[in-house]
């Protein structure tokens, strides 16, 4: 019986270096297509759509840069909720986009601004 040769081991790096790299943007949409600043707006949203959530599970969803591992049907909640789509959520960044040092102040494209006007026109009429 002959001993099967070990696998010659692979450099490190290899293998996180073939993982994907991404932006998550949800507070970036947030922003730019509900006006929301804060994360009030959005467990009210995702209560709706039948997830009830805690605050800090809430926060830590929308600020990190790497979301937690979560359910497709909680992204297509905030899908719909924010009127985007997956890429515009989340964004896929090339390896050499991923050196920060290399990046200007932020990668891929920028979500799109809703068809509808943020303000309506009598939001600067201070007589009414």
């Amino acid at each position: 019986m002959r001993a099967v040769p070990a696998p010659e081991p692979r450099p490190e790096g290899v293998r996180a270096s073939s993982r994907p790299q991404y932006e998550w943007r949800l507070r970036e949409l947030m922003a730019v297509r509900k006006n929301w600043y804060t994360t009030t707006k959005l467990t009210e949203a995702l209560h709706e759509y039948g997830f009830d959530f805690d605050r800090s599970h809430i926060y830590r969803l929308v600020s990190g840069d790497k979301p937690p591992k979560m359910p497709v049907d909680l992204l297509l909640a905030l899908c719909k909720i924010l009127g985007c789509r997956f890429e515009e959520l989340v964004v896929e960044v090339t390896a050499a986009e991923s050196d920060v040092s290399a990046l200007p102040e932020q990668a891929g494209p920028r979500p799109l601004l809703p068809e509808s006007p943020m303000l309506d026109a009598g939001f600067f009429d201070a007589e009414t």
